[in-house]
């Protein structure tokens, strides 16, 4: 059996919520999965058009792990009317979506070398791929530093992953608050 045409990006597609994630108190995190059976793909550093029905169109980064071969994996705050009405969707809504788009981030240039990735608050979301490719390859790379800040100790995104990756012994995690 032959797999499945990968969509025109530039036609939306219907998409699943499949999973929600809250993140904080403004943000979620979103799997969704195509109606249609295409195996979604991407590069780390790639985003969707993300479709509200009735309310309009948002571009979002991807946030998951490239390796997720059913799903795109989106975090997203809710600062306006599209993000607010994509921050509320339930499990076993629809979304549109239109992508990927973009250029991704140059991790196979990177391969031999140090590594240093610089993040703030909501930040982290389109550096999550990269950072999740360059640890499933981590052999491949010199030092590898994460440096992550935030305005708030409750305000900070993905805490408990930033707490799985400071327990590995290959990598150097540094915080910061900064009112």
């Amino acid at each position: 059996m032959a797999a499945p045409l990968r969509p025109d990006p530039f036609v939306p597609q219907v998409y699943r919520v499949d999973q929600v994630r809250r993140e904080l108190s403004d943000t979620v995190t979103l799997e969704l999965s195509p109606q249609s059976g295409a195996r979604p793909t991407f590069e780390a550093g790639q985003f969707n058009m993300l479709y509200a029905f009735g309310v309009g169109e948002v571009a979002i980064s991807m946030s998951g792990a490239k390796v997720n071969e059913r799903a795109f994996v989106h975090t997203v705050r809710s600062v306006g009317a599209v993000s607010g009405a994509i921050a509320k969707l339930e499990v076993g809504a629809t979304i549109g979506l239109r992508g990927p788009f973009g250029t991704s981030w140059p991790i196979a240039a990177a391969e031999g070398s140090d590594v240093v990735i610089v993040a703030g608050g909501l930040g982290l979301a389109p550096l999550r791929p990269a950072i999740y490719q360059i640890l499933a390859n981590r052999r491949l790379y010199g030092r590898v530093v994460i440096l992550f800040g935030t305005r708030h100790p409750d305000e900070m995104l993905y805490r408990h992953e930033l707490e799985q990756w400071r327990q590995r012994l290959d990598i150097d995690i540094e915080v910061t608050v900064d009112h």
